[in-house]
């Protein structure tokens, strides 16, 4: 995988006239952008999903959070209907 260093001196960046007199942390953030395209280009769903899943568990566990999942087994549906009178 490159690194961040490596996306500054891709040719998408070089050669893109907008960047040309932005500055350092500008370039950088496309830099990362760029990144994170090509990381996630050839993802399903599901691939994306379990990826993005696993690195804010990794991020919250670094924090020393504990995270508390919640199921829905209705899927966010209420199980019955509520009346209004």
């Amino acid at each position: 995988m490159k690194t961040v260093q490596e996306y500054l001196n891709d040719p998408r960046l070089l050669n893109d006239p907008g960047l040309s007199e932005t500055p350092d942390p500008v370039r950088e953030v496309h830099a990362i952008r760029l990144m994170l395209q090509d990381r996630r280009a050839n993802m399903t769903a599901e691939e994306r999903r379990a990826d993005i899943q696993k690195r804010s568990d990794a991020f919250l566990t670094e924090c020393g959070i504990t995270p508390h999942y919640v199921s829905f087994p209705g899927q966010g549906k209420p199980d019955h209907e509520t009346s209004r009178d």
